[in-house]
């Protein structure tokens, strides 16, 4: 797949302007007005909208039916019939809008199926597919697609950050997508090394660091400088030493077994989402960024391998049940990886975190492992259509309110705007631990 709109948009510019300006005064005077950009983008609404019929039956976007069902063979009047789905077509920036109103077995999937050859038809670069809302599906024609145009984190934009909701980004029209945080004990997010997982954490870490009533637990497993700073505002941080991070989950599963004792008595509910966090029982939030770090069993025979592969053991142990028995107390795992595979992330954890997200991949199967295996449905959003360099940034995932999986655009988040967030927010960090002292039930 590429991103390269410039040479169709050429190809599209080279149509005999007298042909298309005839069509009407108006038409045409809109079309001389029209900036030179914008010209290519008229002209293909245009020819979808002249064509459309055709076309739909010969991409096998048609329904044919009797006329009169029931009627015997032979019967006048009692042939066949042939509808094609009636289209409303609105021009943007970025391409043509068009939305069809669906038709006998025609749905979303017959509409997917049909994209590259409606791409081919209408002599355009790319065609995307969704359901809008029942009985129309939407289909962009996009001459310049604005999933790649990349977009900044701005403090505006993020406000204070809710740990009851997470706006990854933006979608193909500009529309802010959310998802679920409220009840969510694990998220996994994948994709090919460069292409904006490290960012994303980082944008969720700096729309959620002004909140007291988020706490931060923070592991490297890259070993690098890349979360130094952010340091400042984690309860509990650490790189990719095995028997630090081990130390430091067996902690966050201490407070896990504490808060499930004291919750009832503390809050007076069994579930602390029913109250949203706050400054005394503060959301957990544990990034975990190049998680297969800690997962990959040591297949040596000597000490120092049995030594890491018991550590690996132990801590595969503890996210699991963290993962698994988390949520009601407000511990939330964020696992990042390049490929979501059993082998990287155990399945038990894997297949318990609730919320996915996947960059760029390479393989259907490392699609597959990410997103589960309805993504293969949807051919507009698979991760493998994301390799190109004009994608970095952007990620497939189910959204909250959405039917499928949606593409979204997420923001850049520059590293002096990270360090400067969480050396202004460091004051905010507090001990979960310590805030239960006050509860005999959590001893």
């Amino acid at each position: 797949m590429t991103a390269d709109f410039t040479s169709t948009a050429l190809t599209l510019a080279a149509v005999p302007v007298c042909s298309v300006i005839t069509l009407s005064t108006t038409r045409g005077m809109r079309y001389l007005l029209a900036a030179s950009d914008q010209r290519p983008v008229i002209r293909a609404a245009w020819r979808i909208r002249r064509t459309w019929r055709r076309t739909a039956m010969r991409v096998g976007l048609a329904h044919t039916e009797p006329i009169k069902p029931h009627a015997p063979v032979g019967t006048p009047g009692s042939g066949r019939r042939t509808l094609v789905p009636a289209i409303r077509v609105h021009r943007e920036t970025w391409g043509v809008r068009i939305d069809a109103y669906t038709v006998g077995r025609l749905g979303v999937e017959e509409f997917e199926a049909a994209a590259d050859h409606l791409a081919n038809a209408w002599r355009v670069p790319l065609v995307r597919v969704e359901q809008h809302r029942p009985g129309v599906v939407r289909i962009r024609a996009l001459l310049r697609d604005p999933l790649t145009q990349p977009t900044t984190f701005t403090e505006q934009a993020a406000g204070e950050g809710d740990p009851l909701l997470w706006v990854p980004g933006i979608d193909a029209d500009g529309q802010p997508v959310t998802l679920r945080s409220s009840g969510v004990s694990g998220v996994v997010v994948a994709g090919l090394a460069g292409y904006g997982k490290t960012s994303l954490l980082n944008a969720r870490f700096c729309a959620l660091a002004p909140s007291p009533a988020v706490q931060f637990v923070l592991i490297d497993g890259k070993g690098g400088p890349d979360y130094d700073e952010l340091f400042a505002r984690a309860w509990l941080h650490a790189k990719d030493d095995l028997e630090q991070v081990s130390d430091i989950l067996a902690t966050i599963h201490r407070l896990m077994t504490q808060r499930q004792k004291a919750i009832r008595s503390a809050l007076g509910v069994k579930n602390m989402w029913h109250l949203g966090p706050s400054a005394t029982w503060p959301l957990v939030v544990v990034v975990v960024d190049e998680a297969h770090t800690f997962f990959n069993e040591s297949k040596g025979g000597d000490a120092q391998s049995k030594r890491r592969d018991a550590l690996a053991r132990e801590i595969v142990r503890l996210v699991e049940e963290l993962v698994r028995k988390g949520r009601n107390v407000g511990i939330q795992v964020v696992l990042a990886t390049q490929k979501a595979t059993g082998d990287a992330i155990p399945t038990k954890i894997r297949d318990n975190c609730q919320v996915a997200i996947s960059f760029a991949q390479r393989t259907s199967e490392a699609a597959t492992a990410a997103l589960g295996s309805d993504i293969s449905e949807h051919p507009h959003a698979h991760p493998r259509r994301l390799q190109d360099a004009a994608y970095i940034g952007v990620a497939s995932m189910v959204a909250e309110g959405r039917p499928g999986f949606t593409l979204v655009r997420t923001p850049y988040v520059a590293d002096q705007d990270a360090e400067r967030i969480a050396a202004a927010t460091a004051h905010l960090v507090t001990d979960p631990l310590a805030l239960l002292a006050g509860h005999p039930t959590a001893a």
